[in-house]
């Protein structure tokens, strides 16, 4: 328990943090042997802590990296009390996974930044890289020059939607074209386009007949 303190009051450590960190104290499970310093550790249901690996990493654990290497010795009889990194910037290099994996994904490094860990550079990062949220809903605005009305199928979409617009001329014009007014979207012949990272905003032109 002496060590426990010395560790949470220690300076910044050299070899882990990229700037400051906020450090806990966590009850690692039994068993696991030694394990490294910046070790991404996963709250059980048990209330212990452990290594955890690729699968452990999602937004539904509660994540941290542990300061010091700690022994998990299967004889112990009590949970081994440890200080870990529930916020800060860290090196990525030198954060670890259970199964030794020292490059997390970009993936990986997202959710716990989410968590309040930052990992730093971002070019250690194993490459499925600097991977985009296309998980955001954004909604298509469709808007006309007064000479007829415009739709868009889907009104919504993530990312990577395929938006299909449909014109229709009030009487005495034509539909002549449409323009981007917002979105980096191009609509084709086929009066489709593709949505990005904006909310478009796409405008019906009409034409006299």
């Amino acid at each position: 328990m002496t060590e426990l303190y010395k560790n949470l009051g220690q300076s910044a450590n050299e070899t882990l943090e990229a700037g400051g960190g906020k450090q806990i104290a966590v009850s690692l499970e039994p068993g696991h042997g030694t394990v490294k310093h910046g070790a991404v550790l996963y709250r059980k249901s048990s209330g212990l802590y452990a290594p955890a690996a690729a699968g452990n990493i999602t937004e539904n654990d509660n994540l941290v990296v542990l300061v010091t290497d700690t022994d998990t010795d299967t004889s112990l009889t009590v949970a081994e009390a440890a200080a870990a990194y529930i916020s800060g910037e860290l090196l990525a290099k030198d954060v670890v996974l259970s199964d030794g994996e020292t490059n997390l994904t970009a993936a990986q490094a997202l959710i716990l930044r989410k968590q309040g860990i930052v990992l730093y550079p971002f070019d250690d990062l194993k490459a499925a890289d600097v991977v985009a949220d296309n998980t955001a809903t954004v909604s298509v605005t469709v808007t006309n020059d007064g000479h007829g009305t415009a739709s868009a199928s889907p009104a919504s979409g993530t990312k990577g939607t395929v938006v299909t617009l449909t014109p229709t001329a009030s009487s005495g014009y034509v539909f002549d074209a449409w323009e981007v007014v917002s979105g980096d979207v191009t609509v084709g012949a086929d009066n489709k386009f593709t949505i990005g990272d904006q909310a478009p905003t796409i405008k019906a032109k009409f034409v006299t007949a």
